[in-house]
């Protein structure tokens, strides 16, 4: 564009002594002609231009203007450029590049080893990022509305906002915008974003807040968090919290406490450290990671020990409906039972599909009605409630389900 070449050239001025059309031209890929257009145009917009001839000549600013109008420093223009340079690390183009390439033209310094500061703002999701990225600077820009999949704590949901500033913190993408569906401004993380489409309305541009990203804001605290780390964490815990938020003691444990926010935050990061922490306070945070390792523990025994056990403790092998009436839940996912009339289990239903358990041991009604819907119209009663008992057993003696 005219008024881009135009900027170039004057930052190409403003930096050096003088410059030959040629030299212009080259550089921005025109004829002189264009150039010699451009330059009266710098003229007429007050900028005080001249020529000297012969050699060592060239187009130049006169020394008063540049002395009293000198727009950048070094430092100040070696920061533009590394956050132009940053951009270009979201999206992958050189579109940035080249408008670095015009304002840093004829000082080398800015683009050699004295461009001593370099931002990537690019992640392992880059690939996924770049399109969302420019779709919603374009639903900015054009003042349109932007629809996505939005997944949450609480579930997924289809949301339409009026987006108003993309915003890169905590190490990650956010837009800022109205939601329609709340009617409030609201923050989405782009990573939690799928679908996302211009719905092809127009909104009238709102009063918009600044959003509250402060840390006290975002994260306000709450969980008063004690608890010893082994010396090989030390890395982890400067890296993340800072070398404060520690104290070696004598064995070379790391006492370890900090304010948190998030119970479930606290609980993940807590057990990312595996075998290596142990939590001391507050008492009720102990509790519940000593009740997910125990669950944990319960899905790995399981696979561990029951083998061919099917969600009603049946063992599939030893068990007279297994071939003829039932595929067994290891194999069919409990979609086939009394296989000639193509029938869902009943027991697999109820307890995997509906109650989400991974069988009828983590259920307290066991046996059920639901259980005897299962009958094999060769077994006796007696013979049927005994098979009952039996996975009844199975199932109390810690192997709860498949």
């Amino acid at each position: 564009m005219k008024i881009d070449r135009l900027i170039g050239i004057l930052a190409i001025l403003l930096q050096k002594d003088t410059v030959t059309a040629p030299d212009l031209a080259r550089h921005f890929e025109v004829s002189r002609r264009t150039i010699n257009r451009d330059i009266e145009d710098l003229c007429q917009a007050g900028i005080p231009i001249a020529t000297r001839q012969g050699q060592g000549g060239g187009i130049y600013i006169m020394d008063g203007y540049r002395m009293d109008r000198t727009l950048l420093t070094n430092v100040e223009m070696q920061d533009i450029l590394a956050g132009l340079r940053s951009l270009d690390s979201i999206n992958g183009t050189n579109r940035y590049g080249q408008l670095m390439e015009k304002l840093s033209a004829g000082s080398s310094d800015f683009l050699t080893g004295n461009q001593s500061v370099l931002i990537d703002l690019s992640s392992w999701y880059k690939s996924s990022l770049a399109p969302k990225i420019e779709m919603i600077r374009s639903s900015i820009d054009s003042a349109a509305e932007l629809s996505f999949l939005y997944y949450a704590p609480k579930g997924e949901s289809q949301r339409t906002i009026e987006p108003y500033y993309l915003i890169f913190r905590w190490s990650s993408w956010y837009v800022w915008g109205w939601c329609l569906q709340r009617e409030d401004f609201r923050l989405f993380k782009l990573n939690r974003m799928e679908e996302v489409r211009l719905t092809g309305k127009r909104f009238e541009r709102r009063k918009t807040p600044m959003p509250d990203l402060s840390n006290e804001r975002i994260f306000p605290g709450g969980i008063q968090v004690k608890a010893l780390f082994e010396p090989e964490c030390k890395w982890r815990l400067v890296e993340e919290f800072g070398p404060e938020c520690f104290k070696e003691r004598e064995d070379g444990r790391l006492l370890f406490q900090a304010d948190y926010t998030d119970k479930e935050n606290l609980v993940t990061w807590i057990m990312s450290f595996r075998d290596k922490a142990e939590v001391l306070e507050p008492d009720w945070i102990r509790e519940e990671i000593r009740e997910s390792i125990e669950k944990m523990l319960g899905k790995y025994e399981r696979r561990k020990f029951m083998g061919n056990l099917s969600c009603c403790g049946t063992d599939c092998q030893s068990c007279g409906c297994y071939g003829s009436m039932c595929k067994g839940c290891n194999e069919s996912a409990g979609k086939v039972f009394h296989a000639p009339e193509g029938q869902a289990c009943p027991i697999y239903e109820c307890s995997v599909n509906q109650k989400k358990y991974q069988g009828c041991g983590e259920c307290g009604n066991v046996p059920c009605e639901i259980w005897r819907k299962t009958k094999d119209p060769s077994y006796s009663d007696e013979e049927f409630e005994k098979n009952i008992n039996e996975r009844v057993d199975r199932l109390k003696g810690g192997k709860n389900g498949i």
